[in-house]
């Protein structure tokens, strides 16, 4: 069942993450859960911790059956994206999608989203593998096999075998090597351009966002039914700008707006929300939009799995954090950027074909 993926991140419908229209990039899907090294297999699979499978862990395999979220698995052969005529499989795609939303209970109006969101990804980590490949600066075959011919001796230690790991994580040889490949790539790409000198330039161009700086905000919360469908939520992002304009034009406060729509348990108070954090309890999505906005700025209709939001700052207070005390988050990000900077590049080499999203 490889259908449209849906956006939201976290454990409920809250924030765009992007700009624009209905856009994957605006589902703020439910928690990653982080998956830490292990000596059965220690290499990195496609979906390295940047972007969407930020929290799935640099080695992490992905497999658990996609029957879970409902309707059938897709064929083992169904093609969901080629990169220069090699496959993405849609059965790669529904394990990693899987593995990244675990026990969280998504909307069904979301998956479809996240799945053509992590799709994406997925087409971005091959073209950077094929612009390694162009560029003769990622892992050498020498390197791969020697990292396959250590984890073999590492399985036999275990009293298991390669063609043990193969089925527990229903991949083949071909999709294994692509894993190590790809570890071994993006450690040399990532190793070379995440330097101190671009971490320290990073947090200073996104001081507000690192440094531990609070922002007061309210929100108004339209909630779909639980049933509802993509056309639904488009109607509540239809619902949630014209409330956004009678507050924008002065017709209606804030406040009187959250009291009059809002279903959230904030409404009774004007939707206020108090002080929150760039990285923390709420929704990635809900964050990002809060901290990009000035106080008594109105943000456009944002999604999350708990529903579609209008928010604004009330106050900022700046946080004290240095560069060195958030050197992780500002090296995820980094890899963010690489990522996308990369494939973007090997776009003009390489022919992407999407055929299910």
């Amino acid at each position: 069942m490889m259908g449209r993926l849906c956006r939201q991140t976290g454990s409920g419908w809250l924030v765009a993450e992007r700009s624009g229209a209905p856009d994957p990039q605006s589902y703020d899907g439910p928690p990653r859960p982080s998956l830490s090294n292990t000596p059965a297999f220690s290499t990195a699979s496609e979906g390295h911790r940047t972007g969407f499978l930020a929290k799935l862990g640099p080695f992490a395999v992905l497999l658990i059956a996609s029957s879970a979220f409902g309707g059938d698995e897709p064929p083992d052969d169904a093609v969901a994206a080629k990169v220069d005529g090699q496959p993405i499989y849609a059965r790669t795609v529904d394990r990693v999608l899987q593995r990244a939303v675990g026990q969280a209970e998504v909307h069904p109006a979301a998956l479809p989203i996240l799945r053509a969101r992590l799709l994406r990804e997925l087409v971005d980590r091959r073209l950077v593998l094929a612009y390694a490949e162009r560029t003769k600066s990622g892992a050498t075959p020498e390197e791969v096999d020697a990292a396959w011919d250590a984890m073999a001796v590492t399985w036999q230690r275990q009293g298991r075998s390669l063609e043990d790991l193969l089925e527990a994580r229903s991949i083949d040889e071909a999709d294994l090597r692509r894993e190590i490949t790809w570890s071994l790539t993006w450690k040399k790409l990532s190793g070379r351009y995440i330097t101190d000198r671009r971490l320290a330039a990073h947090f200073e161009s996104h001081r507000r966002e690192f440094d531990g700086s609070e922002v007061s905000v309210r929100h108004i919360r339209l909630r779909p039914e639980p049933h509802a469908d993509s056309d639904a939520i488009d109607a509540l992002m239809k619902q949630a700008a014209l409330i956004r304009i009678e507050i924008t034009s002065g017709k209606l406060s804030f406040e009187a707006a959250a009291r009059r729509h809002s279903t959230g348990p904030s409404a009774e108070q004007g939707g206020r929300l108090g002080f929150i954090r760039r990285h923390g309890a709420m929704a990635e999505a809900f964050a990002r939009a809060a901290f990009a906005l000035e106080p008594g700025q109105v943000s456009r209709p944002i999604r999350t799995r708990f529903g579609v939001h209008l928010i604004r700052p009330d106050e900022i207070k700046p946080g004290e954090k240095q560069w060195t005390d958030v050197r992780r988050k500002l090296a995820e990000a980094l890899d963010r950027e690489l990522i996308d900077k990369l494939a973007q590049v090997q776009r003009a080499y390489s022919k992407v074909e999407i055929i299910a999203d």
